[in-house]
């Protein structure tokens, strides 16, 4: 009797202890579950209300408005104005990149590390920094334009002065831009490119079907609708230009514009540069074709342009973790995984290239179908070079970023002039995809000679970090990539 007693006992607690242990386990499932659903609705809340979804509705907005905006033009110009037009939005872009490197990213970079009365009054000071910029841009571009009427009739003297008036209106509405994305206004941001965009590109289509559609025009529209971007700034942010603050504002961010001055110039030479010399070999209406089929790939340079606000923020987190090797490791996944993503998305418009251009642009855009492939194919090298340069801008090898810049564009421009006249316009695009290529191999080069030192600049798991921390301190500034370049359309 006793024996059945102990082992009905026995059977209870075996019983109970499997009950418990059932009830428990369906307890933990179902936290686990709750916990995995609330990570995602929380990465889904973020992703939905952070800087990044503003951001990404802001280039769709920028890339869509200017792909409309080339088609209006191409057609309504002609391929010889465009041509023009083309020649002129190349020193655009390089009037943007220098306001990047003087303006735009040292108040990106040093800002956000300050708060409060102390933040304003250098932001105020950047503000007069871009309006004299923006002053002397008009200045340099009004008398160089007039001093080549001296040799040439390329521009009309009204087309000059209305573009120098674009080129430093373009540059204010721009700055104005990265001040909503730094203060988290991502909203005013995207109502400001709503009117110097959108607004702009229904302006030219209005002129161009009523046959008005000229390039000074064009040029005027471009400088009104900038003008107008910008004065969101005053009336929403009561924004004030503050000489008393202007000395103290350059001293803090003249280092960091010197130091991203030589790295744009390069970059810029070495890619924009090599079309502007193309353009003399092969002529403005050919340039025009070559900016017209760039952009086709208009959805794979939108998400080109804003995984610049992810990439490098993950690669300093890897850092931080897992040291150089893993931020390698990433970017290396990132390369692989990228070049094969975009290969595919190129892939249709390849395939139906020829009779995309002839719906969007007009039959004579069909002779620039092999430009448009090579073009395509210099997009899929650039990811690779793009995430190298985050790379080694995240462990601070600015020797690396250098020197690939400036192969890539001495590559580019020693072989612009052969292959030009060896293919014309094909060629112009070859010597740039070359360029790309050369630097993506110097950098891969760069990492398997010096690989140990790399990892010992950031050991995982290690309280070494606290260097990159004191170095940035030290140099007062530190690279913080928050919004997209949207001018580099």
């Amino acid at each position: 009797m006793q024996d059945k007693k102990d082992a009905n006992e026995k059977r209870i607690e075996v019983t109970l202890a499997t009950d418990r242990s059932q009830i428990n386990g369906g307890l933990d499932s179902a936290n686990g579950e709750q916990i995995r659903k609330g990570r995602i609705s929380a990465l889904f809340g973020r992703l939905s209300r952070g800087r990044s979804s503003m951001a990404l509705a802001d280039q769709v907005l920028i890339s869509g408005s200017n792909f409309a905006t080339n088609i209006v033009l191409v057609r309504g110009l002609g391929l010889s104005e465009y041509g023009k037009y083309s020649i002129a939005y190349l020193f655009l872009l390089y009037a943007n990149a220098l306001q990047m490197s003087f303006v735009a990213s040292p108040m990106l970079s040093i800002a956000p590390l300050m708060s409060g009365k102390e933040k304003r009054q250098f932001v105020d000071g950047m503000l007069t920094v871009q309006l004299l910029a923006s002053l002397l841009a008009f200045v340099v571009f009004a008398i160089a334009g007039a001093t080549s009427r001296l040799f040439t009739t390329f521009f009309s003297l009204p087309s000059i002065f209305a573009f120098a008036c674009c080129v430093g209106t373009f540059q204010l509405q721009d700055w104005l831009r990265r001040y909503y994305f730094l203060y988290h206004k991502g909203k005013l941001a995207i109502a400001s490119d709503f009117i110097s965009y959108f607004v702009q590109l229904l302006l030219l289509l209005v002129l161009w079907r009523v046959g008005q559609l000229t390039l000074l025009r064009t040029f005027l529209v471009m400088c009104i609708t900038s003008v107008a971007g910008f004065l969101m700034g005053p009336l929403t942010d009561r924004l004030r230009p503050e000489i008393v603050h202007l000395r103290e504002t350059w001293a803090r961010c003249k280092s960091l514009s010197r130091d991203l001055l030589i790295a744009n110039q390069v970059r810029w030479f070495g890619v924009q540069g090599v079309l502007l010399i193309g353009t003399g070999i092969v002529g403005a209406a050919a340039a025009g074709g070559l900016r017209a089929t760039l952009s086709l790939a208009g959805p794979v340079n939108l998400v080109l342009t804003s995984i610049e606000n992810v990439v490098p923020i993950r690669i300093a987190e890897e850092l931080k973790k897992t040291g150089t090797q893993g931020a390698y490791s990433f970017t290396r996944r990132a390369i692989v995984g990228g070049t094969a993503l975009f290969g595919l998305l190129i892939v249709p418009i390849g395939i139906f290239g020829r009779p995309i251009l002839r719906f969007l642009y007009g039959p004579a855009m069909v002779a620039f179908y092999v430009p448009m492939l090579l073009q395509l194919a210099s997009i899929v090298v650039q990811i690779a070079s793009n995430l190298w340069v985050y790379f080694y801008r995240g462990v601070r090898d600015t020797r690396a970023l250098l020197r690939g810049n400036a192969l890539s564009a001495i590559a580019s421009v020693a072989t612009v002039y052969l292959f030009g006249h060896l293919w014309q316009a094909p060629g112009i695009v070859l010597s740039s995809l070359f360029g790309l290529a050369s630097a993506v191999v110097y950098f891969i080069v760069h990492w398997m000679r010096h690989r140990e030192e790399l990892l010992l600049r950031y050991p995982p798991d290690s309280s070494s970090h606290a260097d990159f921390g004191a170095a940035t301190s030290a140099r007062g500034y530190t690279e913080i990539d928050l919004v997209p370049d949207g001018r580099a359309e």
